[in-house]
C-alpha cells in the first residue's frame, strides 16, 4: 500500500525525486566475458556498474580493493566502432581501408575522424585538430581528388568540400589511396572523409554524461563492439577492450532514493 501510495504522490507531481540515486556495488571475482557478467548482475542485482561522478569512482575502486583485486574489472561501459564515410557512401568498397600499425587506437577515447599520412597509411585522429584534407569532385565513378592546402578541423572541412567541391575524400581501393597519397607528398598528412560517432552506452540504459577516460590508447583494430573496464592499476580510469575477454567485474544495486518533497 505505501508503494502504490508513493507512486501516486510522484504521479500527480507531489513528490519530485532529485538525481541522487545511491548505487551499491558489488565485486565479482569469477572471470566472465562482458556479456556474460552483464547476464549474471541483471540476474543477481541490477546491472553491470554504471558511474556517474568522482565520488563513485573511488567507491568502486574501495569496493574492488578491499576484494583483493587491484586489475581491470568489467563495468557497464560499451561503445559500437562503426566508422562511416562523410558522403554516405557504403557500396562494395565502403570498407576499404589502410590503417598504419596501431591504428585504429582511439587515444584518450576521443579520435573520432581520420587523416592519411604522406606514406599514404590512415590514422585516426581528434577532429578538432586542424590540417589540410582532400576533397573529391564530381562522382565517385569519375571522381577528382583535390588537396586543400588550407588547414581546417575535419568538420570545417567537410564544409569546406561540400561547398565548393561534393565532399570529403572517399577512398575504396588502392588505386583511390595511391591517387590521394601522390597529392599529399610532401604533405605530412591531411583528412579524410572516414569518421565515426562516439556512441558510447551504460548498459543499463542511463544517460552517458560523466567519463574518465584512460588517457593513453585503446587499440579497436577491426572491432565492431568494445566494452569498458575500470582499470586500478590506473587510478580506477576506463579502458576500451575486446567484450570477449574474461575478467572480474562489478555489479550494482540500488541502495535507495533521495527525494525532495
Amino acid at each position: 500500500m505505501e508503494g502504490i501510495f508513493i507512486g501516486f504522490l510522484f504521479l500527480s507531481g507531489c513528490l519530485t525525486f532529485s538525481t541522487c540515486l545511491l548505487h551499491q556495488y558489488h565485486f565479482v571475482s569469477d572471470a566472465m566475458n562482458w556479456t556474460e557478467a552483464q547476464s549474471y548482475c541483471r540476474e543477481k542485482y541490477t546491472d553491470l556498474a554504471i558511474i556517474e561522478n568522482t565520488e563513485e569512482i573511488k567507491k568502486l575502486k574501495d569496493t574492488v580493493s578491499a576484494a583483493g583485486n587491484s586489475s581491470e574489472v568489467w563495468i557497464g561501459l560499451y561503445s559500437h566502432v562503426d566508422w562511416k564515410w562523410s558522403d554516405g557512401f557504403n557500396q562494395s568498397g565502403a570498407d576499404y581501408r589502410n590503417w598504419r600499425h596501431p591504428d585504429p587506437n582511439d587515444y584518450a577515447a576521443n579520435q573520432l575522424c581520420v587523416n592519411m599520412t604522406n606514406r599514404g597509411t590512415w590514422f585516426d585522429d581528434y577532429c578538432h585538430k586542424e590540417n589540410q584534407f582532400v576533397c573529391y569532385r564530381g562522382t565517385l565513378e569519375d571522381s577528382d581528388f583535390v588537396l586543400v592546402n588550407t588547414t581546417k578541423n575535419w568538420s570545417e572541412a567537410q564544409r569546406h568540400c561540400r561547398e565548393h567541391y561534393t565532399d570529403l575524400a572517399t577512398v575504396r581501393d588502392d588505386a583511390d589511396n595511391n591517387k590521394i597519397w601522390k597529392l599529399e607528398e610532401p604533405i605530412k598528412w591531411a583528412w579524410i572523409g572516414l569518421y565515426r560517432d562516439p556512441q558510447i552506452y551504460w548498459s543499463d540504459g542511463s544517460n552517458y554524461s560523466f567519463s574518465s577516460w584512460y588517457q593513453g590508447e585503446h587499440p579497436l583494430g577491426s572491432m565492431k563492439v568494445v566494452c569498458g573496464v575500470a582499470d586500478l592499476e590506473q587510478g580506477g580510469n576506463w579502458r576500451l577492450c575486446s567484450c570477449e575477454e574474461r575478467k572480474p567485474f562489478v555489479c550494482y544495486s540500488m541502495r535507495g532514493w533521495c527525494f525532495l518533497e
